[in-house]
């Protein structure tokens, strides 16, 4: 795990921590100022992004006719096994599941701005938002599964930690309606989705290793790949930003 502690503290990966920790639109969450527009933008270009990602970590995964035209319709497929002795699970398999169980978390929290399912399928992409999922099916075509598991465990950490700043500031300030009368709750509908990606993923980084090791790719391969998908972690905020 040596590999990934050295990709995220690379130049770039703390410049684009800075770059996310002080976004625009997470300043604008937290002092109230979000528009309708910027804050239905996050779920439509989500709606788009997860569909992509789920295929691409299916192809990562063996799943090679998973092809499904919604998420929320879709179902795990089996793991395929071909080492019994994994001492951790699959990091496709199990980020598959991840993205098929928070489809459903997703529609809620664009139920509460009054987006249904078909709203979200119909949402224009942005060139911005889907530069990432796009990248992912890069990674999925090309079959490089250590390049994407060494960005998964440096950008699902920079990605949650920004889910986890945005829950808050929408939780807390009472402008965006959300209502928490159960301080035992951590949550509140319309927000699940954003408080499941928030919450560390545990085993990331030795799910991540166990694949860079039985790759056996140079670190340099992996370093373009990781600083790709952070640049365009930057460009998904800026366009729910920029969203009118």
């Amino acid at each position: 795990m040596e590999i990934i502690q050295k990709l995220r503290n690379e130049q770039f990966n703390i410049e684009t921590t800075q770059k996310l920790t002080s976004h625009p639109y997470l300043v604008a969450a937290k002092n109230g100022s979000l528009t309708m527009a910027q804050r239905r933008a996050f779920v439509q270009q989500q709606y788009h992004i997860q569909l992509s990602d789920a295929k691409s970590f299916a192809v990562l995964a063996g799943h090679l006719e998973f092809n499904p035209k919604k998420l929320t319709d879709a179902t795990v497929p089996n793991e395929i096994v071909n080492d019994t002795s994994l001492s951790v699970p699959n990091l496709y398999q199990f980020l598959l599941g991840g993205e098929i169980y928070a489809s459903e978390l997703l529609l809620k929290c664009a139920s509460v701005l009054n987006q249904t399912e078909d709203d979200l399928c119909k949402s224009p992409m942005n060139a911005k938002a889907q530069g990432y999922p796009s990248y992912w099916a890069r990674l999925a075509l090309s079959k490089s599964k250590a390049a994407g598991a060494a960005a998964c465990a440096v950008n699902f950490q920079a990605w949650g930690h920004m889910c986890h700043l945005l829950h808050e500031a929408l939780l807390n300030n009472k402008v965006y309606g959300y209502k928490n009368d159960n301080d035992d709750v951590d949550t509140v509908e319309g927000l699940e989705f954003i408080k499941f990606f928030a919450t560390p993923i545990e085993n990331l980084d030795e799910m991540a290793a166990d694949i860079i090791e039985k790759e056996n790719v140079s670190y340099d391969e992996l370093v373009p790949h990781v600083r790709m998908l952070q640049e365009y972690e930057v460009l998904f905020w800026d366009a729910c930003y920029e969203a009118k």
